[in-house]
């Protein structure tokens, strides 16, 4: 009696097409899966530079004031359109000007904070000889932040009605101790710190 060869066992086209879109599922799923934490980790590294920027704000903004003497009123720095909000008097006759508003060109992103004074040397101290320079010192404010009702400064006033811009300031005259806030923009997040500082007047 003859012996049939056993029958080759496979899958079918159906069961084939079926593993095939079963795969690609998998596939694209962990796709977006790994580009969704590729953009979550960009912007969380984006959000750590910006909050490392703006604490160097800050300690620019409080060594300053530290040297500083009085509150000065409007110096002679080119603002082109920004708004003067921190005027410190040093006590060597020279100012420092602290503006925000729109950037001086196309390669910053949105208002920026600028500081007007003295440059530093190499040092790192503060350059009496050197002629003032108009720089910008944090990219990416806020143009469009909350009032800042944040001042913790009983008889304080806010410097040239800063309440509402991005550089919020207020200055207790009793005391000479100065409060400030930055708010700045990360698409939809919001970034926000300050300080204070008392002048050496």
């Amino acid at each position: 009696m003859p012996i049939k060869p056993d029958r080759c066992v496979g899958f079918s086209l159906l069961e084939l097409l079926l593993a095939a879109a079963l795969g690609l599922l998998i596939v694209g799923t962990a796709s977006r899966a790994l580009l969704g934490e590729q953009r979550w980790s960009s912007l969380l590294g984006e959000r750590l530079l910006q909050r490392q920027w703006l604490q160097r704000a800050n300690s620019l903004i409080a060594s300053d004031l530290r040297r500083g003497v009085a509150i000065a009123g409007p110096g002679s720095c080119p603002l082109r359109g920004r708004e003067p909000v921190l005027q410190i008097l040093h006590g060597d006759g020279s100012s420092t000007t602290y503006s925000v508003g729109p950037a001086p060109s196309p390669i910053w992103r949105g208002w920026v904070l600028m500081r007007c004074g003295q440059a530093f040397g190499l040092d790192g101290q503060v350059n009496a000889a050197a002629k003032p320079q108009n720089r910008v010192v944090l990219d990416g404010l806020d143009p469009q932040p909350e009032p800042w009702q944040g001042c913790a400064l009983p008889e304080a006033d806010a410097l040239a009605g800063s309440e509402g811009l991005p550089l919020a300031v207020c200055h207790e005259p009793t005391t000479q101790l100065l409060q400030w806030q930055l708010r700045l923009r990360l698409g939809k997040q919001r970034l926000q710190g300050g300080g204070s500082a008392l002048l050496n007047g």
